[in-house]
């Protein structure tokens, strides 16, 4: 289990970021946000600088997303990580569910309404998973907006860990 922050060992974590990052959202008029684990290189191991779903939900594990909305949010893991998410993850919070069977599209047919827009930060997500998001977001009568900047970066705000400054070193083929 690998742990980025050392938040994530308070009760309160969520409870501290979670109405950061609404506040964010309803300042650029969204409904609802999209926080993948993946960064703009779409790594699995993140540096702590973009490990945005561990800030947001207390989660640390490598594979994970979650969908904060207005008035409920829930984080997806895979069966790899059910036991972790539940020792992490504020479950007055967030729904823990799944992340293959339903997962985040599932998800957004069913919690996203009529007339919502959910945003997402385009460099987070590969094209393919956006149309099928998209998708998702269409058959709940929503809206999905790529945003520009990404409101949980807003939030975090100066607390964020500086980015990794390692010498970029060439491996042999």
């Amino acid at each position: 289990m690998r742990q980025s922050f050392d938040e994530t060992a308070d009760p309160s974590f969520g409870e501290k970021h979670l109405p950061l990052i609404r506040k964010a959202m309803a300042a650029q008029g969204l409904d609802g946000f999209l926080v993948p684990h993946e960064d703009e290189h779409q790594n699995e191991y993140l540096p702590a600088a973009n490990d945005r779903l561990a800030w947001a939900t207390g989660f640390t594990g490598s594979a994970g997303a979650a969908v904060i909305l207005k008035d409920k949010a829930a984080v997806f893991v895979d069966g790899r990580y059910t036991l972790q998410a539940r020792d992490q993850v504020d479950a007055r919070l967030f729904e823990l569910r799944d992340l293959v069977e339903g997962g985040v599209t599932g998800y957004l047919e069913t919690a996203a309404g009529q007339g919502q827009t959910i945003g997402f930060d385009p460099r987070l997500h590969a094209p393919d998973a956006v149309e099928k998001l998209r998708a998702a977001a269409a058959r709940a009568g929503a809206q999905l907006r790529a945003v520009d900047p990404n409101p949980l970066d807003q939030a975090w705000g100066a607390e964020r860990p500086a980015q990794p400054k390692a010498a970029v070193v060439p491996h042999p083929l």
